[in-house]
């Protein structure tokens, strides 16, 4: 199937239904698809062909959607990039992609007039808030009807860069079509949900997981231009929102927040996050405050979509886990050699099916690397290990697996138990260099207000449940851990400020 087809059957099914509500304006179905017809008939005026680049710098609002749809049907690739980064950042990921068109959002046009020497391959720039829509409705609402190949590019997203540069991840029309499907099943999101767009849009868990699924089950959605708990709150009485999905981070500030009233999000069924590790405990703590609202962890990644659910009905008794492969994912956890481990043994995660991505944009050494094998199966890079029932628990990254003494320590098993002690709200662990061991382990702690820890607290509570050689050598005390608009902590970043003699933030 084709990724423009997703909003055109919607609209086919229900065209004077409102698709989106954001801030005071509704735009309905009808309109919607229009104005994405809009949009791909502006592209083709400009002669471009299948395979160019669109690049957006957009914030989550309905002119993203418009933009995204259009672009499919237009036959282009839209290449995603956060407005939040600095200019230089932008310059580079255009530099590598070369659009020939860019979309922005108003509020980012001072930075690209700083790099505007550097972007002499781009022949338009359209503005949200300024020329967008004046520019569309010089063009015409018929559709294209393109005959696009369904396993063409289509998108291209940006790996969190957790442990290095990030890197561009081309998906087919086809690709982001069953994640879509797969999502929808799996959420159990219906045409009766009003869904709540929280998520930067720019990132694929939000905008080619979450929100295509939404357009595909044919919801109304509220979309939020940029996360605030509070206006969360008050938009979910207000538009009786249902379902939501969310990195942990947001959840945490909405649980936090002043303005949390369980009353006011009576009408919250659901709540589905991902994009980053849930925190040992967030998940109960979320029942504990909204009991009547459903949990629905999610795990995935921009180069597959969602690979794994963990439904509201299993948080209890599989804690720590990232629940089983979603509905038509085949999974496996495999050794070096790309041999399947046995249950209960650390493997590191691959997958398989119509969901994968083609590859990495002009990096054949690190699309190679992910598909290693050869034979149709993604290495994540993720290590983790599987029960005989099939649910899977996440140990760490195979870049950030820490050896000491020779023995092999995975950070997520620390992270776990550090997460688990009263006193601790946040944390994360990472290894340096030493000279006895071959590397140390270093744990930063963000502290939840309860009575105050110490370092000797946290280091003999790490002892009682762990070997010795898994105790941290360190810990600090921060107020917050730097992490990527999807909530993953970055600790590349944390690990070169150490080693640099500074504590980040």
């Amino acid at each position: 199937m084709l990724l423009g087809e997703i909003l055109r059957l919607a609209s086919q099914r229900n065209p004077r239904k409102t698709a989106i509500i954001s801030g005071e304006s509704k735009i309905s179905y009808a309109d919607y698809d229009d104005q994405a017809n809009r949009f791909a008939n502006f592209l083709l005026k400009m002669d471009l062909h299948v395979g160019d680049r669109v690049a957006s710098v957009l914030y989550n609002t309905p002119e993203y959607g418009i933009t995204h749809f259009g672009n499919a049907r237009a036959g282009s690739i839209l290449v995603h990039i956060s407005p939040m980064y600095a200019a230089p950042a932008i310059a580079h990921i255009l530099d590598r992609t070369r659009p020939r068109v860019i979309v922005a959002d108003i509020g980012v046009a001072a930075k690209l007039d700083q790099i505007r020497d550097e972007l002499g391959f781009v022949e338009h720039i359209i503005f949200v808030g300024d020329d967008f829509t004046e520019t569309l409705n010089k063009h015409p609402t018929t559709d294209p009807q393109l005959n696009l190949d369904p396993n063409a590019p289509v998108a291209m997203t940006f790996t969190g860069g957790t442990t290095g540069e990030p890197k561009g991840a081309v998906v087919s029309h086809n690709a982001r079509y069953v994640s879509a499907w797969t999502t929808a099943l799996e959420h159990q999101i219906t045409g009766a949900d009003i869904a709540g767009v929280v998520t930067p849009m720019f990132h694929a868990v939000s905008l080619m997981i979450w929100y295509q699924a939404t357009v595909m089950a044919g919801c109304t959605s509220v979309m939020f231009r940029k996360w605030d708990a509070p206006d969360f709150i008050q938009k979910t009485e207000q538009n009786k929102i249902s379902t939501v999905f969310m990195v942990p981070v947001q959840v945490r500030d909405l649980l936090k927040s002043d303005a949390f009233d369980q009353n006011r999000l009576a009408t919250l069924e659901n709540i589905g996050v991902g994009g980053a590790m849930t925190p040992e405990g967030l998940i109960e703590e979320c029942r504990r405050a909204l009991p009547h609202c459903g949990y629905t962890d999610h795990y995935g990644q921009s180069e597959t979509g969602p690979l794994t659910i963990l439904k509201p009905w299993e948080t209890e008794t599989h804690k720590g886990t990232i629940g089983r492969a979603a509905t038509g994912v085949d999974i496996r956890l495999v050794d070096e050699e790309g041999n399947p481990v046995p249950p209960g043994t650390i493997g590191e995660l691959t997958s398989r099916g119509p969901f994968l991505m083609e590859g990495y944009f002009d990096n054949d050494a690190e699309t190679k690397h992910y598909f290693r094998k050869n034979d149709g199966w993604g290495w994540s890079g993720d290590l983790a290990i599987m029960d005989k029932d099939g649910f899977i628990k996440l140990v760490g990254r195979s870049k950030e697996m820490i050896i000491s003494g020779g023995i092999n320590i995975y950070p997520r098993e620390i992270e776990v138990v550090l997460e688990s002690h009263p006193s601790v709200e946040e944390c994360t662990v990472f290894g340096v260099p030493d000279d006895k061991w071959g590397e140390a382990l270093i744990a930063y702690v963000i502290e939840n207000g309860n009575p105050p820890t110490t370092e000797d607290e946290l280091t003999q509570f790490c002892g009682e449940q762990l070997a010795r050689y898994k105790r941290p050598r360190t810990v600090i005390f921060v107020p917050e851990i730097p992490k990527t608009p999807s909530g993953k902590i970055q600790k590349p970043l944390l690990k070169k400020a150490y080693l640099e003699g500074k504590i980040l933030p």
